[in-house]
């Protein structure tokens, strides 16, 4: 490792002492405000609207899953 990488990562963790409190305080507020019943309503309803939009295919079943899985996984 160079001087000017171990000086980068020095800034880097530099970096993350002042910033990550600041996120900690961030999430903490995000977790006391939502609204899980409301997020919760919201995304169970995802899987009709995509079948809305996405209708299976006739020849539908095990190998179309895990086309869809192989996908997700490559992402």
């Amino acid at each position: 490792m160079t001087d000017a990488e171990r000086q980068q990562y020095k800034e880097y963790a530099e970096r993350w002492k002042r910033v990550g409190p600041l996120l900690e305080e961030q999430r903490e507020e995000d977790v006391r405000r939502s609204d899980t019943v409301s997020a919760f309503a919201f995304f169970s309803k995802m899987p009709l609207f995509n079948l809305k939009h996405f209708p299976p295919l006739p020849s539908s079943g095990l190998v179309e899953q895990q086309r869809w899985f192989r996908k997700i996984a490559e992402k």
